[in-house]
């Protein structure tokens, strides 16, 4: 009754209540089926399960003709030059599941998906501390599949600035600026830009899905 009270309080009465119903169907697994449930496995389902039941309960109050008239507006996605591969990056962020997801798409000239990557940590940081590591990972991931010439976007203007200037020093994200300047002179062309969220949105997607999954996927 008193956590019912809290900020968010209801969400953790439903979450531990789908914690214990998962508890009682690995109990009688055991005791029927001679079946052991790794507890892990539990919890991830619980959990999945939480997050499938919060996603179908919200509500979207925008109408389909505003959705439309935004559509007609916003900036779209356009395809690298020949021979250079086109890597978006966003992260997401859930202060009610105390957790992080980064999204990594790479499409070539064609604006054929080549890869897609999402990365889950059980961490909440603030839009740069996240969108810093998720364009070193796209690099990272460049440089694991060979290719050579790449452009990264980002729709976090900051951090695409701070890179842009080989500004390093900025306290928090100090390491890892200087992990994606060490990593981008490995290729023949590595070039940041910051682009808005709508074009950005399939990474933004990726991003949103991985802070509900329970491990990395690619």
């Amino acid at each position: 009754m008193q956590v019912a009270k809290e900020t968010q309080g209801v969400d953790r009465i439903r979450l531990t209540m789908n914690l214990l119903w998962q508890i009682w169907k690995a109990k009688n697994k055991l005791t029927f089926q001679c079946e052991v449930v790794d507890a892990k496995e539990i919890i991830d389902k619980a959990q999945q399960e939480w997050i499938e039941y919060d996603a179908a309960n919200e509500s979207d109050t925008r109408t389909t003709s505003a959705l439309e008239m935004e559509r007609q507006v916003q900036q779209r996605w356009e395809p690298p030059k020949e021979g250079t591969m086109m890597i978006n990056t966003d992260a997401a962020i859930s202060a009610k599941m105390v957790r992080s997801g980064l999204g990594i798409i790479a499409r070539n000239w064609r604006g054929v998906i080549v890869k897609a990557k999402g990365i889950t940590d059980r961490r909440k940081g603030d839009a740069a501390t996240e969108e810093t590591p998720a364009i070193r990972s796209a690099l990272e991931m460049a440089q694991g599949a060979g290719w050579t010439n790449i452009e990264v976007q980002s729709d976090c203007k900051y951090v695409v600035s701070l890179i842009n200037t080989d500004n390093v020093q900025e306290g928090r994200l100090q390491t890892l600026l200087e992990d994606i300047d060490v990593v981008k002179k490995r290729f023949e062309s590595c070039n940041f830009s910051f682009v808005p969220r709508t074009a950005n949105s399939c990474s933004h997607e990726l991003a949103q899905f991985a802070v509900k999954a329970t491990r990395n996927f690619e």
